[in-house]
């Protein structure tokens, strides 16, 4: 192989950023999916108008919310930050998204090869700059960067959350590999900030990098260590320890929120529990493991038929699994010695799997958690093809030949892999379709293709799918069977069917889990059918899930006031007046209850002020019948005059249709809303020869 000269890395840099381009060239315009609505399309947080101190900071509090009811809270503030500025830039065209997720894949690639080529300035491995180190780091980048895997962290728009973090974990790590190597006080204490600041970036873009301090001690035991290790052996294993309690320390922080019991609530909406995830994660790493070696697309998905170990025979694969991770670990740490780079990627590896493999409530396998473990995974492979075509060309040439053009065969069916597997990402379609035809056995699949068949209006596909999720496995027990029932429901609810709707809703409620959207949406159906009470109910067991949520409250008060009960309306409008939702609308509901109270001044009033905020012939017909009753024919004039610069003929025509009707609330006063109309309306236009 041609050396590369040291400190010369742009041939490097070049080829990396070609191979990465080529193989994600098909990706730009990839939609959106899964968690993207929630955390990008579907989130307020994110959405900002403009580049003010404000809108930037809103954008840090962009937690996916339950309901507009819950407060905002602080979630992976600097990836959000990146998001809000795609959207600043683009609302929702997938170009701008996809062009900073590759740019961050190529800088984190690039970062790979630079700390590659800083672990070969290292006590342990002692190797000076002779070309040797750039071209093991050079492959062990590459490999890494087009490995087909990786298309989850990139091609999936939210998971720049796992790249970014993953960014600048590997930045602090150069960042500290080069301090330590560093001479001069002030050097090393330039880097060590750089390390800082690096890790609180990637702090900021996932939580996963708090493992960091003990990444840093693992390099220092590997890289930095005396060769001979009894002497410091005592001590190694105390600053482990330490690094380990510290990292679970903060992980408790991180992910509990100063309440460290409460990560394991979330296992309540779990099939398995905390020992059966456990049991099965070494099932999931071993999968991760094969992936990397072998990523052909037919191998990826974005769901995996991997189901939990119940026992540790049961599946089979469980206990031996548990062995063989177990023996990978020991040999690695046994190996430190002999084979530094081999023990430094899978202590990497699975170091850096901890958070997400481990005792959290996650669920079981996702392929973007490989991206930050698996950075190192090809570093030992590529020193051994460096060795082998160094030894070969010592040898026969035609044979380095042949072997330099293997591994560029490789290279180049990783990158077709992952041209190929970007295919999948195109749009909802197929990625659910995709992985539908690698397991049936999940209920996502069918349900999130479901909802793609709803999106199109093809209603009856989506009720198909819907039927066959059900009974499927689901790693998210009760959720997944809501998500059937609410859809399934609406389909039915949209087309006009509402006691099918009613039927739906009511099992899931009482049987799944009360959910209160769902008690709204039975309300809403109940309304449609008049049966005003049914209606009642079932947002009373809604507030009672969520007292504060105004559009509860605004959707009782209107039931209310078909049932007469006027005083509680009121109740209800003032407490959603109170909250600062929909202040027109709800001044316009409690004039209509003020109304039907005959309290005609304080209903005008309110009616003003609606109307003060936008002009509406809705509630200029309001301010008519309230001054009917009032008898003020100044107002009655004003009112008509104003309804007629409005709207035409043509235009009220239906409104008095409405208003004629005894479900309406204007009923009782039909006659003379009607009488007054055609009156202004014979002087307003008959009198200047209009027909």
């Amino acid at each position: 192989m041609r050396v590369l000269e040291p400190g010369k890395h742009s041939l490097a840099y070049l080829l990396i950023a070609s191979l990465i381009l080529l193989s994600y060239s098909n990706s730009f315009r990839a939609g959106w999916h899964f968690d993207d609505e929630d955390h990008i399309t579907g989130n307020p947080a994110i959405k900002i108008k403009d580049l003010t101190r404000e809108s930037i900071l809103g954008a840090i509090y962009a937690a996916p919310r339950i309901d507009e009811a819950s407060p905002p809270s602080i979630h992976r503030p600097l990836a959000t930050i990146t998001f809000a500025l795609n959207w600043y830039v683009g609302q929702e065209d997938v170009f701008g998204y996809h062009l900073v997720n590759i740019v961050v894949h190529l800088l984190a690639a690039c970062l790979l090869f630079k700390t590659t080529c800083l672990l070969y300035r290292t006590r342990r491995l002692g190797v000076s700059a002779s070309g040797k180190e750039h071209h093991v780091a050079l492959l062990t980048a590459v490999l890494w960067a087009v490995n087909p895997l990786q298309t989850q962290a990139v091609t999936y728009i939210v998971q720049r959350m796992a790249s970014m973090s993953a960014m600048f974990f590997i930045l602090a790590l150069f960042f500290y590999i080069k301090g330590r190597l560093s001479d001069g006080t002030k050097n090393q204490l330039f880097h060590f900030l750089g390390v800082g600041i690096a890790f609180i970036c990637a702090s900021a873009s996932k939580e996963n990098s708090i493992v960091f301090p003990a990444t840093v001690l693992l390099v220092e035991i590997i890289f930095f260590s005396p060769k001979n290790l009894s002497s410091s052996s005592k001590k190694m294993v105390i600053a482990g320890g330490f690094a380990v309690v510290v990292t679970v320390f903060m992980g408790l922080i991180v992910f509990s929120k100063n309440e460290p019991l409460s990560i394991f609530d979330g296992y309540a909406g779990r099939p398995y529990t905390l020992a059966e995830r456990l049991m099965t994660q070494p099932r999931v790493l071993l999968f991760y493991l094969s992936q990397l070696v072998y990523p052909v697309p037919s191998r990826l998905s974005i769901q995996h038929d991997i189901t939990h170990s119940i026992s540790l025979l049961e599946p089979w694969t469980t206990l031996p699994s548990i062995v063989l991770i177990l023996l990978m670990i020991g040999y690695s740490i046994s190996s430190i010695r002999k084979n530094p780079l081999l023990s430094f990627a899978f202590l990497f590896f699975f170091l850096n799997q901890i958070v997400e493999s481990t005792i959290l409530p996650l669920e079981l396998v996702f392929e973007h958690r490989n991206y930050l473990p698996s950075m190192f995974f090809f570093l030992p492979m590529s020193a051994a093809i460096l060795r082998t075509e160094t030894c070969l060309n010592a040898k026969r040439s035609e044979m380095a030949r042949a072997f330099r053009l293997l591994v560029a065969l490789i290279v180049t069916v990783f990158c077709i892999g992952t041209y190929t597997r970007n295919t999948a990402w195109d749009n909802e379609f197929t990625l659910w379709q995709d992985a539908l035809s690698k397991t049936k056995k999940f209920d996502r699949p069918y349900i999130n293709l479901a909802r793609a068949y709803e999106q199109i209006g093809d209603f009856n596909e989506a009720l198909n799918l819907y039927a066959q999720a059900i009974g499927k496995y689901s790693e998210r027990k009760t959720d997944y069977q809501l998500i059937v029932l609410c859809n399934t429901g609406k389909i039915f609810y949209d087309s006009g069917n509402y006691s099918k709707a009613i039927e739906l809703w009511s099992y899931a409620v009482n049987h799944v889990r009360d959910n209160g959207p769902i008690r709204k949406n039975l309300a809403l159906a109940y309304a449609w059918l008049k049966r005003w009470d049914h209606a009642v109910n079932e947002l009373d067991f809604a507030l009672m899930q969520s007292p504060d949520q105004p559009e509860f409250h605004l959707l009782k008060a209107i039931y209310l006031i078909e049932l007469k009960r006027l005083n509680d309306s009121i109740v209800h409008l003032d407490k959603v007046l109170g909250l600062g939702y929909e202040p027109r609308k709800t001044l316009a509901l409690k004039a209509i209850a003020l109304y039907h109270k005959q309290d005609f001044d304080e209903a005008e009033r309110l009616l003003k002020l609606s109307l003060s905020k936008k002009s509406n012939l809705e509630l200029l017909i309001w301010l008519l019948a309230v001054n009917l009753n009032l008898n003020d024919q100044d107002d009655i004039r004003y009112y008509l005059d104003e309804i007629y610069r409005e709207a035409s003929i043509s235009d009220l025509q239906p409104w008095m249709e409405r208003i004629a009707s005894p479900d309406y609330h204007l009923f009782r006063d039909k006659d003379r809303i009607t009488a007054a109309l055609l009156g202004r309306f014979q002087q307003f236009f008959l009198v200047r020869g209009e027909s």
